[in-house]
């Protein structure tokens, strides 16, 4: 594993007595660095499979985002992109979005945070997604080193994280 990952996995695990919130920031932040990105965000996924509840949001994003209703609760099947690692189950880089071709692009409402690159994975428990994590807007594209990091750190640090949401 990556040092720089366990450096993060650490001090997430000496931060697993703070308030949510707290954590929940902490974790934004260990993202964007981990993947050298502007924007991350989490959400927890029903037990079927077919919700995502969003639990937390980066800094840049909310600031960036003039959406003023950001719904908690997204129904998989009316995502665009960032529902893609839910429906095929292995993480999705998408390094170039404003040319992207693809069926489920969706592009996104009015006021949303501009993106350019984005990946986003989901964290299986026991056969069944139970987080989907992404990050976005990295100055150079996004390789499979930068999925195994976030990975790695997601894996480690969900016994904890489970426990707060």
């Amino acid at each position: 594993m990556d040092p720089k990952v366990l450096v993060a996995i650490d001090r997430m695990q000496q931060a697993k007595d703070l308030p949510m919130d707290q954590y929940k920031r902490m974790l934004m932040i260990e993202l964007c660095d981990l993947a050298k990105s502007t924007l991350s965000y989490f959400a927890t996924v029903s037990a079927d499979e077919l919700e995502m509840t969003m639990v937390g949001w980066s800094g840049s994003a909310m600031m960036n985002c003039a959406i003023m209703d950001k719904p908690l609760l997204y129904k998989v099947k009316d995502t665009g992109l960032w529902g893609d690692a839910i429906r095929e189950r292995r993480a999705v880089i998408t390094n170039d979005y404003p040319n992207l071709v693809k069926e489920t692009k969706k592009g996104y409402p009015q006021g949303h945070v501009n993106v350019k690159r984005h990946f986003n994975l989901p964290i299986i428990e026991n056969g069944h997604i139970v987080l989907v994590a992404g990050v976005g807007n990295k100055v150079d594209p996004y390789t499979n080193e930068d999925v195994r990091d976030i990975e790695d750190f997601l894996r480690n640090i969900w016994a904890v994280l489970k426990t707060k949401i």
